[in-house]
């Protein structure tokens, strides 16, 4: 007089693996989007000390200096110059780069919206300046984030061993 039935019970464990597999697709590309903000070519100064990096700001802008002091924009950043209709891959010099960080920032102010129109913009620049680069091509590039009213900017160094 048995209630039950003879058969196993298994669970089913087809909607877990696909949770699963889709978090791993998730997490690829999010490190591919990182992966392309990021110029291999740059070769970053070595310093003694650094700060780790903050894994918190959500809005970041990189900007690849290469030795010559121009930037190398990443895939997303590129655009296509109105004026002669050739897409633009490479800043050269600071004034364009005042020019695209001011673009930039309007978009980081329609984003944000109206209220906080009087808050500092939201995106962090991320400078990663290759250790061959003269500081007066750097200070040019800080100073054309300074005028695009970027007020966080951030250095990139890597911990010499």
């Amino acid at each position: 007089m048995s209630h039950g039935s003879s058969e196993k019970c298994e669970p089913n464990f087809t909607p877990l693996l696909d949770l699963v597999l889709q978090l791993v697709m998730f997490f690829m590309l999010c490190a591919n989007f990182v992966m392309d903000q990021t110029n291999i070519d740059i070769k970053l100064p070595d310093a003694i000390a650094a700060k780790p990096l903050d894994a918190r700001e959500d809005y970041t802008i990189y900007l690849n200096v290469n030795e010559k002091g121009q930037v190398i924009l990443a895939s997303s950043d590129q655009y296509v110059d109105p004026a002669s209709g050739n897409t633009i891959t490479t800043l050269e010099n600071a004034a364009q780069v005042e020019v695209f960080l001011k673009r930039r920032a309007r978009e980081d102010k329609l984003a944000a919206g109206a209220a906080n129109a009087d808050k500092p913009l939201r995106s962090v620049i991320i400078l990663r300046v290759h250790k061959e680069c003269a500081f007066k091509d750097t200070y040019a590039i800080m100073k054309a984030c300074r005028k695009a009213e970027y007020l966080r900017v951030q250095l990139r160094a890597q911990i010499s061993s």
